[in-house]
């Protein structure tokens, strides 16, 4: 029969589902009922605010930072699986492949070259 092999999953499914929910209901009978006065507190990268206000002015370089750690997340992301199957993919078309890779790193690179100037890799 076709659905024979889906059974473990279905009952992973329902085990999960059943966990989820027993562990809400256990947390919302034995919590505590008094609310903290932090609980609406804004807590920005580890660092306490003197006010309650959560306006503030957060440093461009942390901006940066954050587009070259998924600039070079998606790097890792595609390089890497690319790299593994292009004997695979080499002989559908070679050319195209590595032309589309050699692209791609250059657009890489270029970004790396705009956070260099920006100054995003200098910590002080």
């Amino acid at each position: 029969m076709v659905g024979e092999g889906y059974l473990g999953l279905v009952v992973f499914g329902i085990v999960s589902v059943v966990i989820g929910v027993a562990l809400l209901i256990v947390n919302r009978l034995l919590a505590p009922r008094i609310p903290d006065p932090m609980e609406g507190y804004p807590y920005e990268c580890g660092v306490p605010l003197y006010d309650k206000s959560s306006w503030l002015s957060i440093d461009q370089k942390y901006y940066l930072l954050g587009l070259l750690l998924v600039l070079f997340d998606l790097e890792a992301a595609f390089v890497f699986p690319w790299a593994v199957v292009y004997k695979e993919i080499a002989k559908i078309n070679a050319g195209f492949i590595f032309t589309e890779m050699f692209l791609f790193l250059t657009i890489l690179i270029v970004g790396y070259i705009y956070a260099w100037k920006k100054g995003a890799l200098k910590w002080q």
